[in-house]
């Protein structure tokens, strides 16, 4: 449940989010069937709550502050980017297995050079119900409103008068550093979770997730989690062979793992320039792309007008496969970019309880960056003919200025290579 929670408040960006409940909906047959018949395709793990639209990086919400959603392996595999019509009306063709749609927006475009892509409004589409693997159903309250709240920088609220350091979600306040010491000046009030703004390094102690009453006191480097005195007298590190790891204090370990996710975001790096150039050199290529197809257009404008309908088209499916690939690498790309950054930016208490995900996310994550697409280029042939994209019906003209019949045809149709890198 811990690892479930932590990449919940991974992917909203959270800190308040509070997890209720999770139930195992996986069936063993189905999970055999799953692997044997999509184990050569790419899968994700995402959240959906209908099991047809699964954003790339982000939970649907519910009205409200209680929500439920289901986690769930997903055979993803080749995408296109459409429209909400498109995907609502068609199937994917063949050799692609999904779509990938922007949720606030229905208008078609290349992305390129769209500056203010906001990756949480798009979502894969999975039309094919075989394709998705229900794991888990999962209930977690998330305030959206007081989430933003608890990382504004305002004046405090008891005093108002001075900056608020703190933010207290069960006070539903934020305080100054003098406020928030006299409002949790007893052993009750202490026990409130606060969270600090720009005070990473602060220590607030926490208690042990199976023993409520008992304070952490130490973290086991080998299991990876934290530890009281009762879980080392009679618990689940009193017993061979978990009794002889060895424990350091708290204290001492919340700077130990600081040094870790700071080691770790070091490691990060070079994946990280190394996709930002990638989608760099991306972007010139599909540019190229562009300036082809504008060339091209010019010139079959000038030989035969009739004939736009299908270098449309061949823009069109192209655009697909690009918007797709940049959309899917954009979405790597801040992926990369939260786990950088999320982790090191967690009060050290936090980070200590949920040391164990980061590790195993950063254990699991898939450093290949490559993006294995490049739109072929148009060239004329004859009087007029494409020589790349989608085998076209020939058609016939009754121009003068043309051969009776004009034959549109395509040699390739763009390669996709690697269909089962993850990231």
């Amino acid at each position: 449940m811990q690892d479930i929670e932590y990449s919940l408040k991974y992917t909203l960006d959270s800190v308040l989010l509070k997890l209720e409940d999770v139930k195992d909906v996986s069936v063993p047959n189905e999970i055999i069937s799953f692997r044997k018949k999509f184990g050569d395709l790419k899968t994700l793990k995402l959240y959906t709550k209908d099991g047809k639209i699964f954003p790339l990086f982000n939970v649907p919400l519910s009205n409200g502050i209680k929500h439920t959603v289901e986690y769930c392996e997903v055979a993803v595999g080749e995408s296109l980017f459409v429209t909400k019509e498109y995907s609502r009306t068609l199937n994917p063709p063949d050799k692609y297995s999904s779509f990938i749609i922007n949720e606030k927006s229905d208008q078609f475009d290349l992305l390129l050079n769209d500056d203010n892509i906001n990756i949480r409004d798009f979502s894969f589409i999975i039309k094919d119900s075989s394709r998705v693997l229900p794991l888990y159903s999962i209930t977690f309250e998330y305030d959206e409103e007081l989430e933003r709240k608890s990382k504004g920088v305002i004046v405090c609220e008891r005093c108002r008068s001075k900056q608020s350091i703190s933010f207290c979600p069960s006070e539903r306040a934020n305080f100054c550093e003098q406020c928030d010491e006299e409002v949790h000046c007893d052993e009750f009030h202490k026990r409130h979770d606060r969270y600090y703004f720009n005070q990473g390094g602060k220590r607030r102690f926490i208690y042990c997730c199976i023993h409520s009453d008992t304070l952490v006191e130490y973290f086991c480097m080998i299991c990876m989690i934290p530890i009281c005195t009762k879980c080392k007298i009679n618990g689940n590190h009193s017993e061979l062979p978990n009794s002889s790891h060895g424990l350091v204090g708290y204290l001492e370990v919340c700077d130990i793992l600081k040094n870790e996710v700071k080691m770790s975001n070091d490691q990060l790096n070079p994946v990280l320039e190394h996709l930002v150039s990638t989608i760099e050199d991306f972007k010139n290529t599909c540019s190229d792309f562009q300036i082809n197809i504008k060339d091209i257009r010019q010139k079959i404008e000038d030989e035969y007008k009739a004939i736009m309908n299908e270098i449309d088209l061949y823009e069109n499916t192209q655009y697909q496969n690009i918007n797709a690939h940049y959309i899917k690498s954009i979405s790597k790309l801040e992926n990369l970019e939260r786990m950088k950054n999320y982790a090191i930016s967690l009060e050290p208490s936090l980070l200590v309880k949920n040391f164990r995900s980061v590790v195993q996310q950063r254990n699991e994550l898939d450093v290949t960056n490559d993006i294995n697409f490049v739109p072929k280029k148009v060239e004329l042939k004859g009087k007029l003919s494409l020589g790349d994209p989608v085998s076209l019906t020939p058609r016939t003209t009754q121009s003068p200025r043309m051969d009776k019949t004009t034959k549109m045809y395509v040699e390739t149709r763009g390669k996709v290579y690697n269909k089962t890198d993850n990231y």
